[in-house]
């Protein structure tokens, strides 16, 4: 099986690794000649829970040099989705899919559209890492991901790649109910990311540091709300309280949190400014989550500033 990794960060590299362990073809694209180097002279470096494995991988800056894959793992920021699902577009064969594994609403929406439901499956990961530098990756948590046909279907295939997943450690359900655990993840990353990255708090010392719980249960209630305006039926239970325990129980770092502390641009456009969006469709007023999207604009804003000179 040949796969084109689209997305090189931290998570594509976890996923990325695990296929080519088991005995995949991996191609890898990223816009970084650096990172392109490093790709193909040391391969995938992912220590951590796991344990320590560097697979050799070739690597390319340009999509026309991907050939044709099987298919194409989409782990890039859900701003380049939709490049993404052009470039996989171009390099799938005919009966060819992507499988996404992102946070926020959107991507699958994306994806389909370039190809068609029929070529799409997605899902949500409760796996976490940080990067070390190009191509490296720390596995810090191994956590469930559930995927899942973009059809609502199970098929063979679906099947087929989780067990790939499986068989190197990683646990794996399947739904036919994709699109809910999309949004159970997004509810879960809008209530949380944004409250880490401006805070500098992991989820579990955000439980323990009471302003900032609180702010995120203010921002939690109006994603919850706008969920339930939506009709979104959610597979847990009592997704408060399980965000809630979620947060008691981790200590990673989560993405948004490490792209402010980079300089890098976040995902709050797929999250909470996508919830905004959808409220203010709904006649819904949601200041706390729009105070933590300008909060979070802000920041971005801020590392393309010129550095404050000494002694000022």
């Amino acid at each position: 099986m040949k796969v084109a990794l689209i997305g090189t960060g931290a998570m594509g590299c976890i996923f990325g690794a695990a296929l080519a362990r088991g005995g995949a073809e991996l191609v890898c694209l990223d816009r970084s000649a650096d990172v392109v180097t490093a790709l193909q002279q040391h391969g995938i470096l992912v220590r951590g829970v796991l344990g320590e494995q560097t697979v050799p991988v070739r690597a390319t800056t340009d999509p026309a040099q991907l050939g044709l894959a099987d298919m194409a793992l989409v782990l890039v920021d859900a701003a380049a989705t939709s490049a993404a699902a052009a470039i996989a577009k171009g390099c799938l064969k005919p009966d060819g899919f992507a499988l996404s594994l992102q946070n926020g609403i959107g991507n699958l929406e994306a994806l389909v559209d370039a190809l068609g439901p029929q070529r799409v499956m997605a899902g949500i990961t409760y796996n976490s890492g940080s990067g070390e530098g190009p191509a490296r990756s720390w596995h810090t948590h191994l956590g469930l991901t559930t995927m899942g046909e973009a059809t609502g279907t199970m098929s063979p295939r679906l099947e087929a790649m989780a067990e790939r997943f499986r068989a190197q450690g990683m646990a794996v359900e399947l739904t036919d109910k994709v699109e809910a655990a999309i949004w159970s993840k997004f509810v879960h990353n809008c209530a949380i990311n944004p409250i880490s990255a401006l805070t500098g708090l992991r989820p579990a010392q955000i439980m323990q540091t009471p302003p900032a719980q609180a702010l995120m249960e203010h921002v939690m209630d109006e994603i919850l709300q706008v969920v339930d305006a939506l009709g979104i039926v959610l597979p847990e239970h009592d997704a408060r309280s399980e965000i809630l325990q979620h947060c008691r129980e981790r200590m990673n770092r989560p993405s948004m949190l490490q792209h402010l502390q980079g300089g890098k641009p976040t995902e709050i456009g797929a999250l909470n400014e996508a919830l905004v969006a959808r409220a203010a469709g709904l006649g819904l007023a949601v200041p706390y989550n729009s105070a933590v999207v300008l909060a979070v604009r802000a920041l971005e804003a801020a590392a393309a500033l010129p550095p404050v000179p000494d002694g000022v």
